[in-house]
């Protein structure tokens, strides 16, 4: 079996660079322990997150250190089982690896509903609109108070930062979908294109606010802002953090709620950040925030999976995926996810026998 390894942490070089990384062969793991599953990796998904996880910092899974297989979000099928709740030949969704194969403890796996084989085109998209992005999209916004709901009666401004990528996409089309006026942040034009294509009633584009260091401007940032949301804002789902989500709150009206998912202006450039500077607002309009993670929450991803379903059925949502063939080319979606190249959900195909599905 082959698997993609990390050399060494990344520098801030990455991912113009993304020499850190090496493809190496390995024995199928053959001495499995009481509860532990070997699974067939057939698809993993490139997340902003894993940024963090190459840094080696401690997150909601284990550090990931210099000479070992990368882990990713992936979908595959149980080859051998030592656990009694799994039966070989099982679907199964997880935090998995690059890798041909991969072991996992069965209580850190999900069983996958509605798909019966690997060769179902529809398997993918549980690292998409019915996995962990989607699912997270949905149940954030559940979080949202009463009070700062669209009804028939009161409109309400939603405002989603990174509106491009896979969660923010997803929580942007349901916002619409619930009533909300809907506004995007995003990096790029071509990305302001994408999420205008969605629904969105307005979009604004951080980078016509950069600063010579290349840094988000706020004041220009809150300006644009303000253009976009006239009446104020009402929530946020927050995807970026930092400069994006401290341009936002001068624009925000009072009891506004914020959803904290992501902490994307974070990820690459983490050192000698500012930090919020309009933190105040927080006090002066009685703004409350909530992080999510529904990472591991078996019941939260099951239960919401006939929800996502209805949504995605009935014509509501949009799933935009581009995928790539081989686990070589593991470090392609990395880079593209890294650079801002991406639109929606980046896959990467590693079983050969699997579709390369086109939707």
């Amino acid at each position: 079996m082959r698997g993609v390894t990390l050399r060494r942490y990344p520098d801030e070089s990455f991912p113009k660079n993304i020499d850190f990384f090496d493809l190496k062969d390995f024995p199928i793991p053959t001495n499995l322990k009481e509860n532990d599953l070997l699974i067939k990796v057939c698809y993993v998904s490139i997340d902003p997150v894993m940024r963090v996880w190459f840094s080696g910092a401690k997150t909601y899974i284990d550090t990931v250190h210099q000479g070992q297989v990368i882990p990713a979000f992936g979908c595959g099928v149980v080859a051998e089982s030592k656990s009694k709740r799994f039966n070989k030949g099982d679907l199964v969704l997880g935090a998995l690896d690059c890798a041909d194969y991969c072991v996992r403890n069965a209580n850190t796996i999900f069983k996958l509903p509605a798909v019966k084989s690997k060769h179902d085109p529809n398997l993918p998209l549980f690292l998409s609109v019915y996995g962990v992005t989607g699912i997270t999209a949905l149940k954030g916004l559940h979080q949202i108070p009463k009070e700062n709901l669209p009804t028939k009666e009161s409109k309400k401004t939603l405002v989603v930062s990174s509106a491009a990528g896979s969660t923010g996409s997803f929580a942007l089309q349901i916002g619409k979908y619930w009533g909300y006026r809907t506004v995007g942040i995003v990096s790029s034009r071509d990305k302001k294109d994408f999420v205008l294509s969605l629904g969105a009633d307005a979009c604004v584009c951080y980078n016509d606010t950069l600063d010579s260091n290349g840094i988000v401007d706020t004041n220009k940032l809150t300006k644009l802002m303000k253009q976009a949301a006239p009446e104020g804002i009402d929530a946020m789902y927050d995807n970026s953090g930092e400069e994006v989500l401290d341009a936002v709150l001068p624009a925000m009206n009072k009891g506004a709620f914020i959803v904290l998912c992501g902490a994307t202006a974070t990820y690459y450039t983490w050192k000698n950040r500012g930090g919020l500077k309009n933190l105040s607002h927080f006090i002066t309009k009685q703004i409350k925030a909530e992080g999510i993670l529904y990472f591991g929450q078996k019941n939260a991803i099951m239960e919401s999976f006939k929800e996502m379903n209805e949504l995605v059925t009935g014509n509501h949502i949009q799933h935009k995926e581009e995928f790539i063939n081989g686990l070589e080319n593991v470090t392609i979606g990395l880079q593209k996810v890294f650079m801002g190249k991406n639109l929606g959900r980046v896959i990467v195909k590693l079983d050969n026998e699997v579709p390369l599905p086109k939707f």
